[in-house]
């Protein structure tokens, strides 16, 4: 079994017929590229905490406030790196579960089809998740290669007053080995909870049932993710807290980000259903099927709505008084906020263009039959762009929000910290490039349709 479906795996990638294996492979390898930067980085402040860089402490030397040393500076920006790798993980995780489910309704037929034929159903997942699998070493291979060589590019970025250096950004072997099986786990578990309709009822897949709508127990989760955020910053000071407090604000933000993925294909799912009740033919088709797959309309916008988050989280400066440390700390925290940024937007480019082009695959049936039936072209085209805009506008305002929420909130019981919204412009740049980026991948996915539609035919014609 495991031979036999490497092999279909490997030769699937070779002939790409439909593009979505390499794609597949694309993707991985940007996760775990990113996944690599993000643990590396930490890696970096943390090694800068245990050995403060000489000019960092001359600043500090020549600094007229003595709050911190050295060390316990650094130490900041150790907490400011696990604030940031929250908010990034759950996008870059996305990013690779993403990937495990590109062509999830041709699988799904496919791997029907041998239920049908006798295969048990643990023999269908253990078959899928092998062929996950070998995708996702091939990307995390091309991911590791990525990494290595954007390495000698981080001496262009400093933080205290230090450049980077390539070794620096090389974060301690188990770290890296944990990175890469935390995406090989998640591939595996993605496949495995989207063949749950294959296992269960292979005729469930053969006849397109329509899949159920979502429950409001998300919203639940979410009001409930937001509750506990803003109680669990009551007691959270940026100049005094702990290890552990910073550690417990980060994984309830990593909380709050995963109930945001809860409740943003409930959010589509409720504004499309009455448009979809709308005279014009593209909204017609537009609308429904953002009604029958909201997640997968989410997959589409969600690393958009986590850099609007992250927008939104980091528009606001701290005031802080003209003196060499607090000088410096303003300039890191605005270069940090710009690679974070940076990786969210490589994060949002590559997820809405796999998963735009994913849909127009799994669609196929569907166009090809609408086609047929008489339905011009250009409704396909005029429905693509208002099935990615529609869920693009409602998560933007679901997450711009939210990241001010979570701005004001954590820096509430600070005393003396006051913040000063200079980052609104980047905001805007922010909202900009989603929706261009958005137009993008309809447009790029035009091609893949057109090919479907004139690939379509009988081979004994």
């Amino acid at each position: 079994m495991i031979g036999l479906s490497s092999r279909l795996a490997i030769s699937r990638i070779r002939t790409n017929r439909s593009g979505l294996d390499v794609l597949a492979i694309l993707a991985f390898a940007v996760t775990s590229f990113l996944a690599l930067t993000v643990a590396g980085g930490t890696s970096m402040f943390v090694d800068r905490y245990n050995n403060p860089p000489q000019a960092l402490v001359d600043v500090v030397s020549n600094s007229e406030y003595e709050y911190w040393s050295a060390q316990e500076f650094a130490q900041t920006y150790v907490f400011l790196a696990i604030v940031a790798c929250a908010i990034l993980v759950v996008p870059i995780l996305g990013l690779g579960g993403g990937a495990a489910r590109l062509g999830a309704s041709g699988r799904a037929r496919r791997l029907a089809s041998l239920r049908l034929i006798g295969m048990t159903g643990g023999e269908v997942v253990l078959m899928s998740v092998i062929e996950s699998v070998v995708l996702t070493v091939a990307g995390a291979l091309l991911g590791s290669l990525l990494f290595a060589l954007s390495l000698p590019l981080w001496q262009f970025i400093s933080f205290h007053s230090s450049p980077i250096s390539a070794g620096e950004m090389v974060a301690p072997w188990w770290v890296n080995g944990t990175v890469v099986v935390v995406i090989l786990v998640l591939s595996a578990l993605s496949t495995v909870i989207g063949l749950q309709r294959v296992v269960i009822s292979p005729l469930g897949v053969a006849r397109r049932e329509s899949p159920k709508a979502l429950k409001f127990w998300r919203v639940i989760a979410f009001a409930f993710a937001i509750v506990l955020f803003i109680v669990a910053s009551q007691t959270f000071n940026l100049r005094e807290s702990d290890f552990m407090v910073f550690a417990t604000i980060a994984g309830v933000l990593v909380l709050l980000l995963f109930t945001v993925n809860l409740v943003g294909p409930w959010l589509i799912q409720l504004i499309a259903r009455p448009l979809a009740r709308s005279s014009s033919p593209a909204t017609v088709l537009a609308m429904r099927r953002l009604v029958a797959q909201p997640r997968d309309a989410w997959r589409n916008v969600a690393a958009l709505a986590f850099i609007g988050f992250i927008a939104a989280f980091m528009a606001g400066m701290p005031v802080t008084p003209d003196d060499p440390i607090f000088n410096l700390q303003v300039k890191d925290i605005s270069t940090g906020t710009m690679v974070t940024l940076v990786i969210g937007m490589v994060v949002a480019a590559t997820s809405t263009l796999i998963n735009q082009a994913a849909f127009t695959v799994d669609r196929a049936d569907q166009t090809v039959a609408l086609t047929r039936m008489g339905t011009p072209r250009q409704v396909f085209g005029t429905a693509r762009y208002r099935q990615v805009l529609l869920p693009l506008v409602a998560t933007l305002g679901l997450a711009i929000p939210l990241g001010f929420l979570a701005m004001a909130t954590m820096t509430a019981a600070t005393p003396g910290f006051t913040i000063e919204m200079s980052g609104l412009t980047g905001l805007l740049g922010v909202v900009l490039f989603g929706f261009v980026l958005c137009l993008a991948a309809a447009s790029a996915s035009r091609p893949i349709e057109s090919r479907i539609l004139t690939a379509d035919y009988r081979r004994n014609d």
